[in-house]
């Protein structure tokens, strides 16, 4: 009797184990590993914008995911974070309003690593949209 009663102990705690591990793996996608946010690529990036010559502070990503745009004639523009969607790891986008010109921009940050990426600048007026190299300095 004394061995069935452990025997149940044992199981009951192993299950208890299973269900805490079970928990534990629920902020994992599909491939096992955890979901990337935009933070992940917290600092400040660079890019030539316009076909510049020098490199300029385009964006800053901030720790808690949200986006500064330098836009240099402009003054900067915070991006909350609760304003940027993930479409995957590595592809964020956002849409804000240039209020020098009153139009809605979209941005879509594509990284390709963790210190390299583009940044797309579109609007529903043009056909040709901005696309940047940027760089993480």
């Amino acid at each position: 009797m004394k061995g069935q009663k452990k025997f149940y102990l044992l199981l009951i705690i192993l299950s208890l184990i299973a269900l805490f591990l079970i928990s534990c793996n629920n902020n994992k996608d599909k491939t096992g590993t955890e979901e990337r946010k935009l933070s992940y690529y917290a600092g400040n990036w660079y890019g030539k914008p316009d076909e510049k010559t020098a490199e300029m502070n385009i964006l800053t990503i901030n720790a808690d995911s949200s986006v500064i745009l330098k836009d240099g004639t402009n003054p900067d523009v915070t991006i909350p974070s609760n304003s940027v969607t993930r479409v995957s790891d590595t592809n964020y986008t956002t849409i804000y309003n240039d209020s020098s010109v009153n139009i809605d921009v979209k941005l879509t940050l594509i990284f390709s690593s963790d210190t390299q990426g583009k940044l797309t600048m579109e609007t529903e007026t043009e056909t040709d949209p901005a696309i940047v190299d940027i760089t993480k300095k």
